[in-house]
């Protein structure tokens, strides 16, 4: 095979299919290239918040996921000891199997070349302008060109180290999830829940509804945290101490069995770009530390490193490289402030505490609020003064 196109793209995920898109309607040619065969699953909690409606909106298929998703009305927040709130949140979820089918027909809508069953090998600087692009296809070697490579193959450290963009093999946090369908809870269940327990610390686990009545219910474990877990165990611990958990599965359908994956958060790990070979989505830690939520920026990612090559193409590798770099620099203090805010998550009492101050505190209601509709960071949690405020007032 000697396809040749503008653009290479490996990995159809959010991360790929948005980048896929966004090229494709600026009449660049793109090959998009997965290992799998589509439709594939994958680990994840399928909500949907603010910063992924932003993005499906920019993509154009926003329309499209609000015909088919299920919207929730709020977040319920469940401490350790039992206390909970309920805040107001703008989510939806979409289990993840047809959001990425979603996602990769509207690329291949768009003009994308869509080549499933390409299992990524190497990554080839030809002559300083052309890249090859390497593939076992069936135990055969597969090749295809272009000037410019997009990695999107997710958390795994092996591909991204046969890129050459690989700085750190450890993944920071990871996440168990299976779908458990109960048509009774199903009635009057709009909510987001994350759950705040010991059996869980250094996380959380959550029980997000989706459509058909089948939920989606799971642990994460953040930072170094799992390598001290049994994610399977403590799974199963999570279930048997949680009432909502008990409820679920007590007269639930079990549709899939647990699944688990390693997350890349923090944009940490992976170097983003080399020359014109650009690093997107959860490859170089796109998913969030503190909430876990990774839909939206994968996507966003993906249409910052396609904005990039858009408005720089004409020009070179380094003006490419060096506008998706400060695209990705910009968005750091970000992911650092909720880095920094995981500590939470270590420790019962406080957690325990921000949850009932948020239930009787308007000021503290809203920057919860504000926390996880990313309309504001979560920095309150890591002054004397915020603290002050939840301990004692």
């Amino acid at each position: 095979m000697g396809h040749a196109y503008d653009v290479i793209i490996v990995g159809a995920g959010p991360a790929g299919c948005a980048a896929a898109r966004t090229l494709t309607k600026a009449e660049l040619s793109v090959g998009l290239f997965d290992k799998a065969l589509f439709p594939r699953d994958k680990t994840c909690g399928d909500a949907l918040i603010p910063d992924a409606f932003h993005a499906l909106k920019k993509l154009g298929l926003i329309g499209r996921v609000a015909a088919i998703s299920y919207p929730t009305h709020g977040m319920r927040l469940i401490s350790c000891d039992g206390s909970d709130v309920l805040i107001r949140a703008h989510s939806a979820c979409m289990p993840r199997l047809k959001l990425d089918e979603l996602l990769l027909n509207g690329a291949i809508e768009a003009g994308a070349e869509f080549l499933p069953g390409h299992d990524f090998t190497a990554v080839l600087d030809e002559d300083g302008k052309i890249y090859r692009v390497e593939f076992n296809v069936d135990g055969q070697v597969a090749s295809a060109r272009a000037r410019w490579v997009l990695l999107a193959t997710g958390a795994h450290p092996a591909p991204i180290a046969r890129a050459g963009l690989l700085q750190r093999a450890e993944c920071r946090s990871f996440a168990v999830r299976q779908y458990v369908r109960n048509e009774r809870l199903a009635k009057d269940f709009n909510e987001l829940v994350f759950a705040f327990d010991t059996t869980v610390r250094g996380g959380y686990g959550w029980i997000f509804p989706g459509p058909d009545a089948v939920f989606n219910i799971g642990i994460g474990f953040f930072g170094s945290a799992h390598k001290h877990n049994n994610p399977r165990r403590h799974y199963e611990q999570f279930i048997a101490k949680l009432p909502l958990a008990q409820e679920l599965m007590r007269d639930g359908e079990i549709v899939t069995a647990l699944k688990g994956s390693p997350l890349r958060t923090g944009l940490t790990g992976t170097r983003v770009a080399d020359g014109g070979l650009l690093g997107i989505g959860e490859c170089i830690g796109s998913t969030f530390p503190l909430t876990g939520e990774g839909i939206g920026k994968a996507m966003e990612t993906g249409i910052l490193a396609a904005e990039a090559i858009i408005v720089k193409h004409g020009l070179s590798r380094a003006a490419v490289a060096e506008a998706y770099t400060r695209s990705i620099a910009a968005l750091q203090p970000k992911f650092e402030v909720y880095r920094k805010a995981e500590f939470l998550f270590n420790w019962p009492y406080l957690t325990n505490k921000l949850v009932t101050h948020t239930g009787r505190n308007a000021y503290t209601r809203g920057k919860v609020e504000g926390l996880f509709n990313e309309r504001s960071d979560p920095e309150f949690l890591l002054t004397l003064a915020g603290w002050r405020r939840i301990l004692f007032h």
